[in-house]
């Protein structure tokens, strides 16, 4: 097998084989350069190569020479770098059912070989379902076996990035490339930036050339999402996992470990009163049980079936999900909630009532009637997808924790 000279000694010279097992083959370079010109153009003849002399196909694994992976001393703890990490959340407090268990499983496993597969992991569902749960499950875990984890919200990735280039310091985004792990949380926010889109996609290459792992996070399907072909390609190359709303099973146990959290002891009736409910997300159904929990202590008294419903009642109100709502009767309840005109709404204000009144909207618009993202965007006044994607979701948070905004809106809903 014969390559040019120039091509020898610029991209072969300094490569060595540095393991074999089974029938893979790692071979050692000097320059992430090398690495992807070696994998994506020379990788065919490379392996003909090998074949010619040993009779055996090899799968071939380029790796940086001194690569952290291969060649570093594991310290017994590694770091955990960005997003803050909750110290209840880790594998052993995560409930598991049939609506989880897949994403679990696929969370423990990348812990297990970190970057050998599942590689990027992508997790996706509505918020509640336990994404940041995992994630930082895997921070902790990979942490404990000597690996630089960074993780970061895409909102943060973003800012560092718009930073960077207002100071002139583009090297300061260059931890990412240095991480043994990188997990991006709500990788929605990277919806119409481009140039965040670009660096995004040169860094995981590289990190996934070096045999690093990525986990990202969403609310959406990959093909779902308003970015590049091209970064939608390598979402889908990894795995992808759905986390569905919890089934009555596992909202059960969540229930039932919840109440043993606290310290509270109830019925089995009761508590299998409760999971017969259908919930959007554990957070939901931990409201409902920190109310109930709250109730009982205020009052000094047991929690009751008469409380139990009560509280069920505050928090599943009539259902008003399938009325088509109209952007008039919405843009009308806002100024009857908040005193914000529709024209207000549309416009550039961004003062805190305003922008609060605009998120409400939208979260109208997308869930309690027949909006896209695209068309709420432009009745919002051309507001972009990833906006209106922000506002639904904070909206939903909100609404989770405070029942009397719920109730406001949703009987207002009904009423006018």
């Amino acid at each position: 097998m014969v390559v040019p000279e120039t091509t020898y000694k610029t991209w072969l010279e300094n490569t060595e084989g540095v393991s074999v097992s089974g029938d893979l083959l790692v071979v050692s370079t000097q320059s992430i350069f090398a690495i992807e010109m070696l994998s994506q153009r020379l990788n065919k003849t490379i392996k003909d190569a090998i074949y010619q002399t040993s009779n055996k196909n090899y799968q071939i694994q380029y790796t940086l020479n001194g690569d952290e992976k291969n060649n570093r001393p594991k310290t017994t703890q590694g770091t955990i770098e960005g997003s803050w990490i909750n110290p209840k959340f880790d594998f052993k407090s995560f409930i598991t059912g049939s609506s989880n268990y897949l994403a679990y499983a696929a969370a423990k496993k990348i812990c297990e070989v970190p970057g050998e597969i599942y590689n990027p992991l992508y997790l996706y569902s509505e918020w509640g379902l336990g994404k940041t749960h995992l994630i930082q499950s895997i921070a902790k875990t990979l942490k404990t076996k000597g690996l630089k984890v960074l993780s970061v919200s895409g909102e943060t990735f973003v800012n560092e990035f718009v930073k960077s280039i207002k100071n002139k310091s583009p090297q300061k985004m260059n931890k990412y490339r240095e991480a043994d792990v990188f997990i991006l949380d709500d990788i929605d926010f990277f919806v119409g930036k481009k140039q965040t889109i670009e660096l995004f996609i040169h860094i995981i290459n590289q990190l996934s050339i070096s045999g690093k792992q990525i986990v990202v996070t969403s609310y959406n399907h990959p093909s779902k999402l308003d970015v590049s072909k091209r970064l939608t390609s390598i979402l889908k190359s990894g795995l992808i996992v759905k986390i569905q709303t919890p089934d009555k099973e596992t909202s059960k146990k969540y229930i039932t470990k919840s109440f043993k959290k606290n310290g509270v002891n109830i019925s089995e009736e009761l508590i299998d009163f409760i999971g017969s409910k259908k919930y959007d997300s554990f957070s939901e159904i931990e409201g409902i049980i920190k109310s109930l929990v709250a109730h009982s202590d205020l009052l000094s008294t047991e929690i009751t079936e008469s409380m139990v419903r009560s509280i069920l009642h505050d928090y599943k109100l009539e259902n008003i999900k399938d009325i088509n709502i109209s952007k008039e009767k919405i843009f009308g309840l806002m100024k009857y909630m908040f005193g914000i005109s529709e024209k207000e709404i549309i416009g550039r204000k961004t003062d805190k009532k305003t922008s609060f009144a605009r998120q409400v909207a939208a979260y109208l618009l997308i869930e309690k009637s027949n909006f896209s993202m695209a068309q709420a965007g432009k009745v919002l006044g051309n507001r972009n997808h990833s906006t209106i994607i922000y506002s639904v979701n904070k909206i939903k948070k909100i609404m989770l924790k405070d029942v009397e905004l719920k109730q406001e809106i949703e009987k207002s809903l009904i009423q006018n």
